[in-house]
């Protein structure tokens, strides 16, 4: 389980970042233990690769 703080540092955003997107529904799941959040590392990993844009340069030339 990673902290509210490890995980804002993990994703270079601040906790207060982080409580926004719970309260709006958005950023990785969590659990409360308490009233405490904690988060997976399952769970921050998937968030990632949903989250994923890959880039496609279209200027590079097409090799066959």
């Amino acid at each position: 389980m990673w902290s509210e703080e490890a995980v804002a540092h993990f994703l270079g955003k601040s906790t207060d970042t982080l409580k926004r997107w719970r309260r709006e529904g958005g950023g990785p799941a969590f659990v409360r233990i308490g009233r405490t959040p904690q988060y997976r590392v399952q769970d921050m990993m998937v968030w990632m690769l949903r989250n994923r844009i890959e880039h496609h340069d279209l200027s590079a030339p097409i090799i066959d």
